[in-house]
């Protein structure tokens, strides 16, 4: 009897503790802002078929070399060179809270691991490495390591098409 009444009560305490004390929430996403210099207009493209699906192609006329920026403070984690597969030469950021960036393709770089990043900061150079067909700019975001549907100042991109961005904010 004093078994159950004590199983009784451990359970009773348990169920009280779920609603007076709830899951501490999910940390809230950096405000991402688009990875490039202010006032610059980019295309970006989203297509069902590309891999991670939620990834954005980023374009404009003659962006090969161009400047790539930090989309959101956080520390360098990754830079590396695929060589001519996949993302080729690419850098990800850890921004806390299980949140990670990609920028992929890039010419070259300007950053290294573990250095923090700010918004201004210039991470690397748009190019053509890995398996790119051309010059351009793929960035994603992640969480907890899968890919999330991509937001800047909070608000989601456009999926699944074709849309001009310009850097506005914190400029």
């Amino acid at each position: 009897m004093r078994i159950r009444l004590a199983s009784a009560l451990s359970a009773g305490m348990m169920l009280a503790a779920t609603f007076l004390f709830p899951a501490s929430p999910a940390s809230a996403a950096p405000s991402f802002r688009t990875p490039f210099p202010c006032h610059q207009t980019w295309s970006g493209e989203t297509r069902t078929s590309h891999s991670p699906a939620y990834a954005i192609d980023f374009n404009r006329a003659d962006d090969h070399g161009m400047p790539v920026k930090a989309s959101a403070p956080g520390t360098v984690d990754i830079v590396a060179n695929l060589g001519d597969t996949s993302y080729g030469r690419y850098v990800r950021i850890n921004h806390g809270g299980g949140y990670t960036t990609y920028y992929a393709h890039l010419s070259g770089f300007n950053v290294s691991v573990g250095q923090s990043v700010g918004y201004s900061t210039t991470i690397g150079y748009v190019g053509n490495s890995g398996g790119s067909s051309g010059s351009h700019l793929h960035y994603e975001q992640r969480l907890n390591g899968s890919d999330i549907m991509v937001r800047f100042s909070g608000n989601l991109a456009h999926y699944w098409g074709t849309t001009n961005y310009t850097r506005t904010a914190g400029c």
